[in-house]
């Protein structure tokens, strides 16, 4: 099973790109091959099943008990499976994709509460898809800014079309706004890279700092009496709340810390993407502010607050006097108000819910084989449309499974957050630290946006949860 995971975290950063190249230059029909990932989660859930099934001999009193998180994900996923038909009672292929956008990351996170080995597999797997996304940015990147992007669109088999929405077709180099191309490298759009990005390099930030700690081999050099000493050393750094090590050098932070920033800070630059720009910077400041508290356990001081507000405004304020027409030209702040307000509309026009599919994502595949075709927003004022981007994930559950929808996916979401946050305070290591901050900017930038619909974010991701929470107990938190 774990070269299954394996394959996830390696090759879904590339999957539209793989697509493209398979469907636009090989030739092959891509109709169902790019389903690959889902096939993988439900092989993973199956065995999963059979494995949990066996251990707790059958019984789902023992399964259930006390796990608040299985319990509240089966009841979103039966929520989601009525309303699959639900209330038109007819059959839509973009149901059963929307069925797949809303659940499917919850089917990964299952998948890795029962299928861990401990945190070794994390840092793993953090490795893996560092590694894709390092060969992403230092491949695309570069080309991107000094190349020659329609010579680079030739090459790699790309759409020459500006932009390209519509799934299972050859995705384009870049979307186009106002004249300016923006980045989006191998994924589906400049907001999907964008998001991804932004939650990696948060976990990526954790991931270094911790290894910085606890560097295996700074532990292994030297006789017994040597290493006690760098182990009571390190101790007594810890204890003196430094945020770096003093013995790490200078060339070491610039090359692990930022060059790598550099990077992925110019690419969500140029992906234009207000959310993500907005969630980098909300991510940033959580994350100072968590380890401020939690592992330095110093009070908030009038100049720390003044500190992180300048960090999280900052970059807010460069992008909007530098790029103003990209990041706040009016059109689309009008369009996503719009599509806001209708959404309200709908909603209390028939809040009993629209069914899967018919917001979001699913609803946005065009003429393909899941197009549902033209329908009616029932609202006063019908309008016939093939697609609905309410632009955010919360607004989207409820316009699909009802109040009692969202507030089933609001709950599970919370649950999750505080078991990570849980373990975040017991642990006090950047890396639990990280993964609740990414946790928590992703569930932000989803005011905002789709940032669920990604399968390279919301995929690996949610494994990476379901681990840290399987791993310090489902049921019950171990603390050191």
């Amino acid at each position: 099973m774990k070269y299954l995971i394996w394959i996830l975290f390696l090759l879904l950063p590339f999957h539209a790109f793989l697509v493209t190249v398979l469907k636009c230059k090989v030739g092959l029909d891509t109709n169902y091959m790019r389903f690959w990932k889902e096939f993988i989660i439900i092989i993973l859930l199956t065995a999963t099943f059979v494995k949990v099934m066996k251990a707790n001999k059958f019984s789902l009193k023992k399964i259930y008990e006390n796990n608040y998180i299985l319990g509240m994900t089966t009841v979103f996923v039966i929520s989601s499976l009525i309303f699959i038909i639900f209330p038109f009672f007819e059959i839509r292929a973009s149901a059963f994709l929307g069925f797949r956008y809303d659940v499917f990351f919850f089917f990964a996170m299952i998948v890795w509460l029962y299928l861990t080995n401990g945190i070794q597999d994390l840092y793993f797997y953090l490795k893996l898809i560092f590694w894709s996304t390092i060969l992403i940015l230092s491949v695309f990147l570069p080309w991107y800014l000094f190349g020659d992007i329609s010579a680079l669109a030739s090459m790699f088999w790309y759409s020459a079309e500006v932009s390209t929405y519509n799934a299972n077709s050859c995705i384009s180099f870049a979307q186009n706004v106002n004249g300016q191309h923006r980045f989006q490298a191998t994924f589906g759009g400049p907001i999907r890279f964008s998001v991804f990005l932004t939650v990696y390099y948060l976990l990526y930030i954790g991931f270094v700092l911790d290894r910085m700690y606890m560097s295996d081999k700074s532990l292994r050099r030297g006789s017994k009496s040597e290493l006690l000493k760098q182990v009571n050393f390190v101790k007594a750094k810890i204890k003196q709340k430094t945020i770096l090590p003093q013995w790490i050098s200078m060339s070491e932070v610039i090359s692990v810390i930022v060059i790598p920033s550099l990077f992925v800070i110019t690419a969500i630059f140029f992906s234009y993407s207000k959310t993500s720009v907005l969630g980098l910077a909300f991510g940033i400041a959580l994350f100072i502010l968590l380890i401020w508290t939690l592992k330095l356990k110093r009070k908030i001081t009038r100049k720390f607050i003044w500190v992180t507000a300048w960090v999280f405004s900052a970059p807010i304020i460069l992008v909007a006097i530098f790029k103003a027409e990209l990041f706040l030209h009016l059109g689309a702040i009008i369009n996503r108000l719009d599509n806001l307000w209708k959404s309200v509309e709908m909603f209390f026009y028939n809040p009993i819910g629209y069914g899967l599919g018919i917001a979001g994502p699913a609803s946005q595949i065009g003429n393909s084989i899941e197009s549902a075709g033209n329908w009616q927003i029932a609202t006063s004022t019908a309008t016939t449309t093939h697609r609905f981007l309410p632009e955010n994930w919360y607004v989207q559950i409820a316009l699909e499974q009802w109040f009692i929808g969202v507030i089933i996916f609001i709950s599970l979401m919370i649950i999750i957050g505080l078991r990570l946050y849980s373990i975040a305070k017991a642990k006090r290591d950047y890396l639990s630290i990280a993964i609740f901050t990414a946790y928590i900017t992703l569930c932000f930038m989803a005011n905002f946006t789709h940032a669920f619909e990604e399968a390279a974010t919301s995929y690996t991701f949610f494994l990476i949860i379901g681990m840290v929470i399987g791993a310090n107990g489902i049921k019950k938190l171990k603390t050191k």
